[in-house]
């Protein structure tokens, strides 16, 4: 047994780092030969693809390939798709993850100070100020499972500036989901038939937000799936050999480590180990030392306490900027779980609506011979949603679908294997099946291959209403922009590209806007622009900036622009003329006291040229009226 085991943990190491070794660009880097980093991606794709053609031809049919090789397929397959848009899609919650592995390599510590902008007066939200040092406000898990990944371009010299470490964060991210996806295959496989292993292997990989976030950077979120996924996979061998009970005590204490929130997944697990294993109980703690020890040692050297809280419970004040004045746990429970569970913006069962299967295998294993361990696997996934639901944010910021709940998607995706059976012999719920794993496959390689950022500028800005519209949102978008671009073709519109003369526009405000307001506070216009021109307004989606149509915003004062008071966002959606959109204008008042103008106004960016406005601006008045005094002093 300990030789199968050995046999197994080389075969991962060595699939962790197979795209590290196929590339070569490293030994070029060694020579002094300059290497492009955008030949990263496509070395390792095209490595794979090769491999997987050759052992297909070897075999005389997929179907022999898969009966030899499913582990390294399914892998290989997972991290093809995952690599194939060619871009890294980050967010500010990895910038932390992505630098960190330089920090430790190079310098052998874990501050950020290389990352913090000289002289600015904000620090980002994603870095925290501790002994003169800046370090990570976020846990440091992901940066330590990426190591592998960036030690021989340190060895070799590379330096820091280089794209290659942009490259890097998206392959270590792909593979670490990929993995995550084979070991679900693993333990899938102990419990249920092959061909359904493997259809919810790849629903995992496809079909949820592992395709379109967790795989796209080093968020927390996919070294806490794979961690996840290989306690699932140790508790399912358990079966067989108790002694992997024990184990799973190190990759829950991982998991925890990487995604503290997870400590309400990790604990119903530790629960079933207590009643079911109970002689590995000793080995799971003993397992789960390490990640702890080290949890207590990076939180001593480096906030100045072993048992720092990661989850406050009141407003936070970093770099000068309020974390939700209104409190952390501030969402309405009933809104907040709708949002995350059913919302076209955000909600889990929009984006992946193959859970609801998923939720009826959960409550299968209730049934008097359920299974045991999805029973534990579901108070875990529950905990989780009933806590993101009361988060201050339980939009997301600015990524794509339901985000938060990412970490539940290897449980989510193992729950269908009770349906097996029920899926082979009725075919009802085998067309129902298929039709909502299209949809999520559908939905995620939206999120994967096409940008959802404009989307992102104008929601969060208006979270209440924007996040529950059914015909605007990430996944309707690209199809309604793709027959946009349909009409204008067959109809040979006139557009702001090719017909700037032809533009115009009326603007009108929807709200009461503020008539005063205090030294930096925020000010929000809502605002409904309707194209009364006769050519459409196109969005940035594509290339080609020419003609681009943006709201713009900038303050005034006797006729003046305020300095670096103008800001400016490109529409989302083309505008066909006739039609309205409605926009909000969000922007900070001026510091000093005063009679201001915030002017709004829609203009298309024109080649050459400065933008072209689009129908006269709207004019908004607004006093800023000086800071309340301190009790005692003078105004």
């Amino acid at each position: 047994m300990l030789q199968k085991l050995a046999a197994a943990a080389c075969a991962i190491a060595g699939i962790y780092l197979l795209s590290i070794l196929v590339t070569g660009g490293y030994a070029v880097n060694l020579a002094g030969v300059r290497f492009d980093a955008n030949k990263l991606w496509p070395a390792i794709v095209a490595t794979l693809g090769f491999a997987l053609l050759r052992m297909i031809f070897r075999r005389g049919s997929i179907q022999g390939a898969l009966r030899s090789s499913p582990g390294f397929i399914i892998f290989s397959l997972a991290l093809i798709v995952f690599l194939a848009n060619g871009r890294t899609i980050s967010g500010g919650d990895s910038v932390p993850a992505k630098n960190l592995p330089l920090s430790i390599l190079e310098h052998g510590n874990f501050y950020l100070d290389q990352i913090k902008t000289p002289g600015a007066k904000k620090i980002p939200y994603y870095l925290r100020e501790s002994g003169g040092h800046y370090v990570s406000d976020y846990p440091v898990g992901a940066a330590l499972i990426a190591l592998p990944f960036y030690v021989p371009s340190v060895l070799c010299g590379v330096s820091p500036g280089s794209r290659i470490f942009s490259e890097l964060e998206k392959v270590s991210a792909a593979t670490i989901v990929a993995l995550s996806a084979l070991l679900l295959y693993m333990a899938a496989a102990r419990v249920t038939a092959n061909w359904m292993a493997m259809l919810l292997t790849l629903i995992y990989s496809f079909g949820t937000i592992s395709l379109s976030v967790s795989s796209q950077a080093l968020w927390q979120h996919g070294p806490a799936q794979l961690a996840l996924a290989a306690a699932i996979y140790c508790l399912v061998r358990a079966r067989d050999d108790p002694r992997f009970a024990g184990y799973a005590g190190l990759p829950l204490a991982f998991e925890v480590l990487t995604r503290p929130v997870d400590a309400l997944i990790a604990a119903p697990l530790g629960l079933y180990v207590l009643v079911s294993y109970r002689r590995e109980v000793w080995t799971f703690i003993a397992a789960a030392i390490a990640p702890l020890l080290f949890q207590l040692w990076y939180n001593a050297a480096y906030f100045g306490t072993p048992f720092r809280v990661q989850f406050f419970t009141e407003p936070q004040t970093v770099g000068g900027q309020t974390i939700a004045p209104g409190g952390l746990w501030a969402t309405p429970f009933a809104s907040g779980l709708a949002l995350e569970v059913l919302s076209p913006g955000r909600g889990l069962l929009f984006y992946s609506p193959i859970f609801i299967l998923s939720l009826a295998g959960l409550a299968l294993a209730w049934r008097r011979n359920g299974e045991v361990l999805l029973r534990y696997l579901g108070v875990g996934a529950i905990l989780s949603i009933l806590i993101v639901a009361k988060w201050h944010k339980t939009s997301g910021g600015e990524s794509f679908g339901p985000r938060l709940l990412a970490d539940l998607t290897p449980i989510m995706a193992f729950a269908l294997f009770p349906l097996a059976d029920s899926i082979r012999n009725r075919r009802a719920l085998a067309a129902a099946f298929a039709v909502l794993a299209a949809w999520s496959i559908t939905a995620n390689a939206s999120g994967a291959f096409i940008s959802y950022r404009g989307w992102n500028t104008w929601a969060l800005n208006d979270a209440d209403t924007r996040l529950w519209l059914w015909s605007d949102n990430p996944v309707v978008d690209p199809m309604r922009s793709a027959f946009d671009s349909l009409r204008i073709a067959l109809g040979h519109r006139a557009t702001s590209r090719n017909s700037p003369d032809l533009l115009d526009a009326r603007v009108i405000v929807l709200n009461s806007p503020p008539a005063n307001a205090a030294p930096g506070a925020r000010v929000r216009v809502s605002i409904r622009a309707t194209n009364t021109g006769k050519a459409v307004w196109l969005t940035g989606r594509s290339l080609d900036e020419r003609g681009v149509v943006g709201l713009g915003w900038e303050w005034k004062r006797d006729g003046t622009m305020v300095a670096d008071s103008g800001a400016r966002r490109e529409l989302h959606l083309n505008v066909f003329p006739g039609d309205s959109m409605n926009l909000e204008a969000s922007t900070f008042a001026p510091d000093a006291p005063g009679r201001y103008e915030l002017e709004i106004s829609l203009a298309a960016e024109i080649r050459g040229h400065a933008s072209r406005p689009i129908g006269p601006p709207l004019t908004v008045p607004v006093t800023v009226a000086p800071s309340a005094a301190p009790s005692g002093g003078a105004p």
